[in-house]
């Protein structure tokens, strides 16, 4: 396992390298289901509603309903195969995830159908984060990336020069980013928030 768990009425919800999404009671650890996704989960599940949302290494993103026990839908690309390594994030109707094809991907959350998609210029590997009406995203060129949610048009990027594999954090309207160069770079209000 290397995600973190999502706790969903009182289960521990997680995916493992065996290629399922697993749930256990959380207060003594007792299965309660193990759900086929495809392959080797990388990270955490984003549970709402009755639905984790989840990527794999194969490249397939699928919706787990939690109450029915089985996967919604899955979104696979087409195009490259290749692997969901940060965790999505979930905002009104969508679903937003980075892949190591450069793009990140908005998706309808009922049936997964692709709404946008935007090209990073490189590998996505850290979690995309909502502020509002806007979607940071940051790549392994060290691109910081600001879109415009609902139509994935770029408002600002900076170029920190480093890889960027950890997931950038936002408080009181600012930004926190952490570089492969062993710096942690901040973002205020002339950055647009």
């Amino acid at each position: 396992m290397n995600g973190a768990c999502a706790i969903y009425k009182g289960r521990a919800v997680f995916g493992g390298c065996d290629g399922y999404l697993h749930m256990v009671n959380a207060a003594d650890g007792a299965p309660v289901a193990s759900l086929e996704i495809s392959t080797y989960v990388a990270s955490s599940a984003c549970v709402d509603a009755n639905f984790a949302y989840v990527g794999d290494y194969d490249g397939r993103f699928s919706a787990v309903d939690l109450e029915a026990k089985r996967v919604g839908w899955t979104f696979v690309n087409q195009e490259a195969g290749l692997p969901f390594i940060g965790s999505p994030a979930v905002a009104g109707d969508h679903v937003y995830i980075g892949n190591r094809d450069k793009f990140v991907y908005c998706l309808n959350k009922k049936d997964g159908k692709q709404v946008w998609r935007y090209n990073t210029g490189s590998r996505v590997d850290a979690s995309p984060v909502v502020i509002g009406s806007r979607l940071l995203v940051a790549n392994m060129r060290g691109d910081v990336i600001l879109l415009d949610r609902d139509s994935g048009e770029p408002l600002w990027t900076y170029e920190l020069g480093t890889p960027i594999h950890t997931n950038p954090a936002v408080v009181d309207g600012r930004i926190y980013v952490a570089g492969e160069d062993g710096r942690v770079y901040c973002f205020g209000q002339k950055s647009g928030l």
